[in-house]
């Protein structure tokens, strides 16, 4: 007869052919408890990998979370990790693309299952949607410095985000003025203290950064 195990206390049983360990790992961040199973051919093999869960939560690593999803991850990085490390302009403009394209497409996925498909898919109903390949770098690029963080911690094995096809964003093209629409710009500013400035522009095709440095 096996005696009762203490609550909290690891776990190791005969399963059919296979030996099964349980271990309790304290609470998540949601207050749920975190319990983490093993299994392998031997008894050795599950003892074995349930003090190699002890040793990681010992020296202070971060043990697996199973039910961590995308969601609440991204909840407490925009909330503890990601303020200060950015302006508040980009911020703000993180912010936003994690709650109206992140979140909604992704967000009830576990984190640590989240594969590359996955981010790829995302990226994909993004283009097919109507959205401008700018839109998905953003969406690509938020999400990946999220996942940097969380491969940081330990939460997940790789960065699915930074292993996905980036998008890809073709320069403007045609962005010089016509003869025509030159002359109507310089109609327009005549007689104004950009007149000087725009027409040494249109004569050399200066940058404006270029044409403000001269004297």
């Amino acid at each position: 007869m096996t005696s009762r195990r203490g609550r909290g206390e690891d776990s190791v049983y005969l399963d059919g052919d296979r030996w099964r360990g349980a271990a309790s790992l304290g609470y998540g961040p949601d207050g749920h408890r975190i319990r983490k199973k093993v299994s392998g051919a031997t008894k050795a093999e599950v003892l074995r990998k349930l003090r190699d869960l002890r040793g990681e939560l010992n020296a202070g690593l971060p043990v697996p979370y199973d039910r961590l999803t995308v969601a609440a991850f991204l909840d407490r990085w925009m909330t503890k990790s990601l303020p200060g490390q950015v302006s508040e302009k980009t911020f703000d403009s993180y912010a936003d693309t994690v709650r109206l394209h992140i979140k909604p497409s992704m967000g009830r996925k576990v984190l640590r299952k989240l594969t590359v498909s996955d981010v790829d898919q995302l990226l994909a109903w993004k283009r097919n949607a109507g959205y401008s390949a700018n839109t998905v770098r953003i969406i690509r690029a938020v999400l990946r410095r999220a996942l940097k963080q969380a491969e940081r911690e330990g939460l997940v094995s790789r960065n699915a985000a930074a292993l996905s096809a980036p998008p890809r964003v073709r320069s403007d093209e045609g962005r010089a003025l016509s003869v025509d629409q030159a002359r109507t710009l310089l109609d327009q500013v005549r007689g104004t203290r950009d007149e000087p400035l725009l027409t040494v522009m249109l004569a050399f095709g200066l940058r404006r950064g270029e044409a403000l440095g001269l004297h």
